[in-house]
């Protein structure tokens, strides 16, 4: 029996995809369940070799094979969990809040207080007039200056312009300049001492001109009666315990007050009243008995001591208290040789 090149070319052809179909089931692993036996390996049935049959030129053909001959079938591996990490935090973070430094406080300056008056030191004197005490006591701390309010010069009258012994006018300008002058302790004709004093034939109290120059030219131009420019006040609560022809005398327990020269015509109080410290008494003037004497206030503290009993103390440095305290403001202690200290009496 003849057969023809077309079948043997089929035949061929079917050979060869058989053997690649059985060297492919070689490769494949059956899984079995757990606790089943093995598989039982199986004998392959050789597969004869194709032939190389010559095609009808005479030269053998291969056929291709498709690259799969030997390469063994990879399992796909299973895909390993991993972890999703964190989304990271990408906002803009707070600022910190900076904290501000401490406020460092300038320490205010202390206001400079302008002196209210200038005055020398207790127990200086006029030249010449006499020999005075150095007393820094103040004896009435709480005194009310005994001038209500018109500015005031404690100062000699006797050695000062206008007085007799220094000649000039009394209303001279130089009457009514500061620095103050204490005149307690001054020389005078009459026999009066005090144990403050170094000598005997004294002035016992402090002489006060008040005003301007110009109040003095017009006071003394008006009559003794209608002199009432300057008013005059108790210095403490008190007693009115005399009035004689040209003195009124206050008394506030263990201190007598005595004032001498006011306009005698005009007082404002009477023997036996009571009055309140800055209670108005009368006015300045210049009272004395029928001869005049110059415009201003002699004020006298008398006080009761233990070892001189009732005696005469030096009023100055009281006065000087007084008076910062109804200006509100401190005086200024100067000597003579140009030299100055402050003092503030009232302390």
């Amino acid at each position: 029996m003849s057969i023809s090149r077309s079948s043997v070319w089929r035949l061929c052809a079917f050979l060869s995809v058989s053997t690649l179909l059985l060297a492919a089931c070689d490769q494949v692993q059956i899984l079995e369940p757990k606790g089943s036996s093995p598989p039982v390996a199986q004998t392959p049935t050789p597969v004869p070799a194709p032939s190389n049959t010559p095609d009808e030129a005479g030269t053998p053909t291969s056929e291709p094979t498709d690259g799969m001959e030997g390469d063994p079938i990879v399992p796909t591996p299973l895909p390993t969990e991993t972890e999703t990490p964190e989304p990271v935090d990408t906002s803009t973070p707070e600022p910190t809040p900076s904290v501000p430094p401490e406020e460092t406080l300038t320490p205010t300056p202390t206001p400079t207080v302008e002196p209210a008056f200038f005055y020398y030191p207790p127990g200086d004197l006029e030249e010449n007039s006499g020999q005075g005490v150095v007393d820094d006591t103040i004896y009435v701390p709480e005194m009310v200056f005994p001038i209500k309010d018109a500015p005031a010069y404690p100062q000699s009258q006797v050695y000062r312009f206008g007085g007799g012994i220094g000649g000039g006018d009394q209303c001279d300008a130089r009457n009514f300049e500061y620095p103050w002058r204490d005149n307690y302790c001054e020389k005078r004709s009459t026999n009066n001492g005090t144990p403050y004093c170094p000598l005997n034939k004294v002035h016992l109290g402090q002489d006060i001109r008040v005003g301007t120059p110009a109040g003095c030219n017009a006071e003394r131009r008006l009559s003794s009666a209608n002199r009432k420019r300057y008013e005059v006040v108790a210095a403490e609560d008190g007693v009115i315990s005399n009035v004689g022809r040209y003195t009124v005398n206050v008394r506030a327990g263990g201190r007598i007050y005595r004032y001498m020269h006011m306009n005698m015509q005009a007082l404002k109080v009477q023997l036996g009243q009571s009055v309140k410290a800055g209670d108005t008494l009368g006015y300045v003037s210049n009272d004395f008995g029928g001869t005049p004497t110059t415009l201003h206030l002699h004020f006298e503290i008398k006080h009761n001591t233990a070892e001189h009993g009732w005696t005469w103390a030096p009023p100055y440095t009281s006065l000087v208290a007084a008076y910062e305290r109804r200006e509100g403001a401190p005086g200024k202690m100067v000597s003579d040789d140009g030299d100055s200290n402050v003092a503030i009496a009232s302390e």
